[in-house]
């Protein structure tokens, strides 16, 4: 048993090393279920943020969560047919408006893990997001979102693995 835990102390610190080397993965909200929200700026900042939360959420839902906890911040638009994200800042990065062209925010989907991003059929007010879920926001390119390489995916998947068999035993 104290050979297990220090074993999943010993990998998790070098998880968060690892982590740390590609870009952070930050942690907000409370709960069971986990999905993703990946935030690409037009100045080439990337921020992925796992989102805790219980049962569903929306998509509004998950920047809520992340707005209660952090410093980012969203302009949000809503037109009568739901609300359209127009900006986003966060730690000195921040896109808001249509600037021409491909210039604004573009809204990506991915509900399983290491699936296809797809460009969904609802907005994010509409959108249902459940526990393994992703979102993706995209300014300046339709091209789909940049998210961490698979070696920080796998180490956060054996962090939450861990933390699993840590609530199991409790």
């Amino acid at each position: 048993m104290r050979f297990a835990r220090f074993v999943l102390v010993v990998v998790a610190g070098l998880g968060l090393s690892a982590a740390a080397a590609c870009g952070d993965i930050i942690a907000v909200g409370s709960g069971d279920d986990h999905a993703t929200l990946v935030v690409n700026f037009g100045d080439g900042a990337d921020f992925v943020f796992d989102v805790a939360f219980t049962g569903t959420t929306t998509g509004l839902g998950l920047f809520d969560l992340i707005e209660a906890e952090t410093a980012l911040t969203t302009v949000r638009n809503d037109f009568g047919w739901g609300v359209f994200i127009d900006g986003i800042a966060y730690a000195g990065h921040s896109n808001t408006g249509w600037g021409g062209g491909e210039d604004w925010w573009h809204y990506w989907t991915m509900d399983a893990p290491g699936g296809a991003w797809e460009e969904p059929q609802v907005g994010a007010t509409d959108r249902i997001v459940a526990d393994g879920y992703s979102d993706g926001w995209v300014y300046g390119t339709a091209d789909v979102p940049a998210t961490p390489e698979p070696a920080t995916l796998a180490l956060a998947a054996l962090g939450a693995a861990g933390a699993l068999l840590r609530r199991r035993k409790a």
